[in-house]
Order: C-alpha cells, then structure tokens, then sequence
C-alpha cells in the first residue's frame, strides 16, 4: 500500500465512518457499527482497499486503536479495585464461556470427521471472545463501569488469556515442539503478570514521583505513553494481546493518585476516539468477508447456530453459577457471543501450518460476521431490558465519561 493511498483510505474511511455512525446512531443502534459497515465496504467484501491479513500500514494504525481502547478502559472506565471485587465471578464465568464451547467444538468436529487437532482447533477458537465489540458497546450504553460491566469484561479477559494461550500452544503438539517449550510458553505467559503486580506494588510511584520533577510540559503524557507501549508490546511477546497489556497499565495507572489528577485522558481522547479507535473498527469490519456467505454447506451451518447458542448458553449459566441476578443472564449470554478478529487471524494461520482444513476459515468467518453485527444490537436490548435505569453509581467513573 503506497502511502498516498494510506491518506486516501484513513481520510475516506473516517468521513464514510462518520456519515454512517451518524445515521446508525439517529436509528437508536450503537453507533461504531459505522466504523464497522465502513470495514465491510473497504475490506475484501467490496471495495477491497484493506486486506486484514496483508500486514498493511493500515493494519499499524487501527492496532494503535484497540490500544489506545483499552488503555481507556483501564485508565478511566474500570476501578481496579471494583475489577479485582469481580475476580471469583469473572473467572467462574470466563470458564464457563471456555468449557462449554471447547467441548461443543471438539464434538463438533469428531461428529463431521475431522482429525483430533483440527476437532481442538474448533473448540478453542470458540472460546475467545472478541472483547472490543462488547467494550465499545457498554461504552456507549454507560453500563461499563456497573457489576455486570465489570464481571463481562472480566470473564472476557480470562476467555481471550486462556483461549489465546491455548490455540498458541496446540503448534507446539502437532507441528513440533516438547513438554519443556509447552511449559515454558505457559510460564513466559503467566510472568507477565507477575511482572504487571511487581511494578504496580514497587515501581508506579517512583515513576510518577520522578515524571513530577521533570520540566518538560508532557513528560506525564510521554511517559505513561511510553509504559503503554512496553506493556502492550510485552504482551504480545509473551503470546497475548497488545489488548490485554494496554488494559493492564491503564488499571496501574489509574491508582496513581498524581496521574488521576493531571488528567492523562486529556491528551489521548481527541485524537484516540476522533481518529485511531474509529480506525480499528474499521479494521475489525475489514476482516468481515460477505463472499464467504456464498460458501456455506452442513458443516458451517451447524458449527455457526450451535457454536454461537453455547457462548449464549456459556454466559447465561455463568452468570447464574457466579450468583449473578437472573434477570441479566442474557446480558452474559449475548456478551460471550462476538467472534475476535484475533481468532481470524489464528485459524488463518492454521490453516497455513496444515493443522485444519481451509473449510474451517469459512466456518468461522462466517460465524464471525453474524456475531461482530448482531452482537451490539442485541447487547443494547438486553441491556435495556435487564437495566433500563443503568447501573453506574453516583460518582463513578462510567458517569464522567465523554468517550
């Protein structure tokens, strides 16, 4: 992609992405299912300007999106306290959205006579949720920051860790590899964390307490930019998210007292929500491919209808086992029901080691689509439905929010 086209597509595609957010948004949907659409006419499906998996600038600029997202999140949206509180039921439902799927796939997999790592394949690219639909979405409705918002996001973490971690490591089995490089993927995995809780508990206030001295006007700007960077890169080195290290340092950062204070949000918001998070939907859309509608066969039809039934199913029953009230037990049904653009890229890959058959790609895909556009619509009904008052406390941060 030459970088005059580069302009072209961002500038087009914010405009095109404004018109219709605008338009969606005037029919009482969530808006960023604009950005999405946009997606669809730029992607494969039409216009095909943005190749998901062509490692574009493109591709650079709306990863620097879900970043900048999910450091939001982190950092403004979600009390890490209040997030921690949610620990016990986020996990109970995040495996709950696990278990359920995985074995739903493999079933499904031996049913239709595929091998056993392709039978894996399928069950654990069921269970990773895309967790940016469900955000965004919560986002606009200002239910993030409520119980119910916390346990989803929680329970949505703990599916992509363990989902992502797993499809990772299934290579190592039959494409090559050992015990030994098994446990230390899993451990390499696993130190991010630790590291995560060793500079929240000793480094985070020095840090701040030496940017406070410094004479550079931005030096808070630049520096917690910078550790969002380290973290994000941190967790894609150990086999993550960059999703899940943004989301990471937003919480650390937003206990500092001194960087609550110098309004860090400030300087990110505009051009974050204005250009780069529009960008990433747009992205995410680009991975919906329409054409693949025209291959469907038994297999993707019945792998799509009960695969997505169990994520309903996995949330609705999660919720109910972590003593959530029943009446927002469709509210987790429909919050585990987004396919991940990460899971895209991973059959993908897949698919090129010769680990699953290129049928599967389509399956998913296919499955993608209808989850990435009815999971917003379907989400705000439930909402409404369970919560039509809202859920946010007086003061918390879901009510300052301007994003």
């Amino acid at each position: 992609m030459a970088d005059v086209e580069l302009y072209l597509i961002i500038g087009a595609g914010l405009l095109l992405a404004l018109v219709l957010s605008e338009a969606i948004e005037r029919l009482g949907e969530p808006g960023f299912l604009g950005e999405i659409l946009t997606g669809v006419v730029f992607g494969p499906s039409l216009l095909m300007l943005v190749n998901p998996r062509q490692g574009t600038p493109f591709e650079l600029f709306a990863l620097l999106g879900g970043v900048l997202l999910f450091f939001d999140v982190g950092y403004e949206q979600i009390d890490l306290d209040d997030l921690l509180k949610a620990g016990r039921p986020a996990l109970i439902i995040g495996l709950s959205g696990i278990l359920l799927p995985f074995a739903t796939g493999v079933a499904l997999g031996f049913e239709f006579g595929y091998r056993l790592e392709a039978s894996l394949y399928l069950g654990l690219i069921l269970g990773v949720t895309s967790i940016s639909i469900v955000v965004r979405t919560l986002m606009s409705l200002e239910r993030l920051d409520t119980e119910y918002g916390r346990w989803i996001l929680g329970a949505s973490v703990v599916d992509d860790v363990i989902g992502l971690l797993s499809i990772s490591l299934l290579p190592l089995f039959f494409v090559g590899g050992s015990t030994t490089a098994t446990l230390e993927t899993v451990g390499v995995a696993l130190s991010f964390f630790l590291v995560a809780a060793v500079f929240y508990r000793f480094f985070l206030g020095r840090i701040s307490g030496l940017l406070s001295r410094a004479t550079e006007g931005q030096a808070d700007f630049m520096g917690v930019m910078g550790l969002l960077f380290l973290f994000s890169y941190a967790a894609e080195a150990v086999r993550l998210s960059a999703t899940i290290g943004a989301l990471t340092i937003g919480l650390i950062i937003s206990t500092d007292r001194r960087f609550e204070e110098r309004d860090i949000r400030g300087s990110v918001e505009g051009i974050a929500y204005g250009i780069f998070i529009p960008l990433y939907f747009i992205f995410v859309g680009s991975n919906v491919n329409l054409r693949v509608l025209a291959d469907l066969n038994p297999f993707i039809v019945v792998f799509t209808v009960v695969g997505l039934l169990s994520n309903f199913v996995a949330g609705y029953v999660g919720n109910i086992l972590a003593g959530g009230k029943r009446e927002l037990s469709i509210v987790f049904g429909v919050g585990l029901l987004p396919r991940s653009e990460a899971g895209v890229a991973l059959v993908a890959l897949a698919v090129a080691q010769g680990i699953v058959p290129n049928e599967i790609l389509i399956a998913y895909l296919v499955m993608f689509v209808l989850s990435v556009f009815a999971t917003p619509s379907l989400l705000k009904r439930a909402v409404d439905r369970a919560d039509p008052r809202g859920g946010s406390k007086p003061g918390s941060r879901a009510d300052s929010k301007t994003g």
